[in-house]
């Protein structure tokens, strides 16, 4: 088994980030890391090893804990496996039907974040919201970023239905089109007030 990287000399652990293949969104966490040990920053040190037992594990958990605080959560809580969540609450579902979703999220902050799930046939797609969405400050423009998600999502489906008609079936899509502009006009066009 490897050593955990407390138990790692200093060029170990130089080593070990070295050895990383980081991809872009992590490259700044590896080299703050290296830093900190090149330049003996004890308490930096710490703070980076605080997030797990292996590379792998504190450049995962110090990415995800990072764009947490964007959202407003300052807690550092790890799950049974030693990971930090990035999921955020669902406060929200508007669904045309049983595959094909929005997700409105809601942080700490009162931040929103939006998601969809889609179908179109045999082509489908969807995730849930996380700190990994971009944050929305208002509900209403993020049930419009939702709807636009979806509408791109449908027109890219229907061109495709041309040669494809087994992933993207366009009477569904044809039906999908049409409900999403009913979910359109009741979230986001002005409301009639009556008095009586």
């Amino acid at each position: 088994m490897d050593k955990k990287i407390s138990q790692m000399t200093r060029e170990e652990k130089l080593q070990a980030l070295t050895d990383y293949h980081a991809c872009k969104r992590e490259r700044h966490i590896i080299h703050r890391y290296v830093q900190a040990l090149r330049r003996e920053d004890a308490e930096q040190t710490a703070y980076f090893e605080s997030f797990g037992e292996s590379v792998h594990h504190i450049v995962l958990n110090v990415n995800t804990y990072e764009r947490r605080l964007i959202f407003g959560y300052v807690d550092r809580q790890f799950n049974e496996y030693g990971w930090i969540s990035g999921m955020l609450p669902i406060v929200e579902e508007i669904r045309l039907d049983n595959s094909n979703v929005i997700h409105i999220g809601q942080s700490v902050n009162g931040t929103y974040v939006v998601t969809v799930g889609w179908c179109t046939g045999t082509a489908g797609g969807g995730s849930h919201p996380s700190v990994w969405e971009e944050p929305i400050a208002d509900y209403k423009e993020a049930v419009a970023s939702g709807i636009r998600q979806l509408e791109r999502i449908y027109n890219d489906a229907e061109r495709r239905s041309l040669t494809d008609r087994g992933n993207y079936n366009p009477k569904y899509i044809r039906r999908l089109k049409a409900g999403l502009q009913e979910v359109k006009r009741r979230y986001t066009a002005p409301q009639q007030l009556s008095l009586f």
